[in-house]
């Protein structure tokens, strides 16, 4: 904890009225953590730093400290002070992760470079991200350093989010757009992804005969080469070819006869180097009537994420008074709950730890 004065719960730097051009704004935020439950990002926010900063002993508090906090929490009180909340490094450290989406408190997933500064955008974090997707989570991704060292290159992945038309560019502006999904994150390339006019982040309807939709997007690149676009259907390449190294554009006209959502996938490569994933942008969601999100064995895994939660919570965690330990107990249960009559609703038949099975089951 370093860097904690550099916090006052107001200021922007470089805006206009703090003396900068207005082109570059920083705000100072938080990255609470706990070591197994996971971190967060909490950006933006106004008033009292979030506090405490760290909880559940090594290595991230002290020895000995308890399970106070839950990431879910922090979450829901950065939002109340006006601030964006982030899951870093997604998905680790994992444990709460699945619960705060449930819940519905993270607004955006965070692709992470570290300190590789040519990692490409990694596969087992969209992976995971698609998991939320296909279970109609319209969580968008931004990207992040996790800058820890002076060898960690600060922008080695970026955020753009796009701001409305005449909207001037501020610190809550910018927010207010990641909220809104507007966004996609790169290495490099820069893209434009659109469904029958509807933008990244975007919903539409259609009737349940389903219908074909048109993909269109545009992308281009100063920096890495890029080889080739793809796009996404619920996690699956639906199409690809190959691009310009500096600019191109296209579409497809694709099927939709379910519930889908569709996003763009940039790849690229130095001659040097290995092709990566060096752009992605944040779906579109189609929905067709009658046909709701729901992939049953990705659902299955994001409950028995929140089943592992409680169980640490309940056995291993260090534990808090006991006042505050159901308080968390029970925000958990709701969103264990909350996916799991889901499940049934579906008429998805699952299995059960033994802390959680119910005599529906048997």
């Amino acid at each position: 904890m370093t860097n904690v004065g550099d916090f006052d719960g107001k200021s922007t730097f470089g805006t206009r009225e703090a003396g900068g051009d207005g082109e570059h704004l920083v705000r100072v935020g938080t990255e609470n953590r706990q070591h197994v439950l996971g971190h967060i990002s909490l950006i933006g926010y106004r008033g009292n730093m979030i506090s405490p900063l760290c909880t559940g002993g090594p290595d991230e508090s002290a020895l000995g400290d308890p399970v106070e906090i839950l990431i879910s929490e922090w979450a829901k009180q950065c939002r109340d002070q006006g601030g964006l909340v982030v899951l870093p490094h997604f998905p680790d450290p994992r444990l709460e992760n699945a619960a705060t989406l449930v819940l519905e408190r993270a607004d955006a997933v965070e692709m992470c470079s570290q300190d590789d500064f040519y990692h490409s955008i990694d596969p087992y974090s969209l992976s995971d991200w698609y998991r939320y997707l296909n279970n109609g989570y319209l969580v968008p991704a931004v990207g992040g350093t996790d800058k820890m060292g002076t060898t960690w290159a600060v922008g080695t992945i970026r955020t753009y989010a796009r701001l409305p038309d005449d909207t001037p560019f501020t610190y809550d502006a910018w927010m207010e757009a990641v909220r809104n999904a507007r966004t996609f994150v790169t290495y490099g390339p820069l893209l434009e992804f659109d469904v029958d006019g509807r933008e990244m982040g975007r919903r539409m309807l259609l009737t349940a005969d389903g219908g074909t939709v048109d993909a269109t997007w545009t992308v281009a690149s100063a920096t890495v080469p890029m080889t080739r676009v793809e796009l996404v259907v619920n996690g699956e390449i639906r199409e690809s070819r190959s691009v310009k190294a500096d600019a191109d554009s296209g579409y497809w006209s694709v099927h939709i006869d379910r519930s889908a959502w569709l996003a763009l996938l940039v790849r690229a490569k130095y001659e040097d180097k290995p092709e990566m994933i060096a752009a992605h942008s944040t779906p579109v969601m189609v929905e067709v009537e009658g046909s709701p999100f729901f992939a049953a064995a990705d659902a299955l895994t994001i409950l028995e994420q929140i089943e592992g939660l409680m169980a640490y919570l309940d056995t291993i965690g260090t534990r808090a008074e006991s006042k505050r330990t159901a308080e968390m107990r029970l925000l958990l249960q709701s969103a264990y709950r909350r996916l799991h009559n889901r499940m049934h609703e579906m008429g998805f038949d699952h299995p059960h730890s033994h802390s959680t099975d119910h005599p529906e089951h048997r």
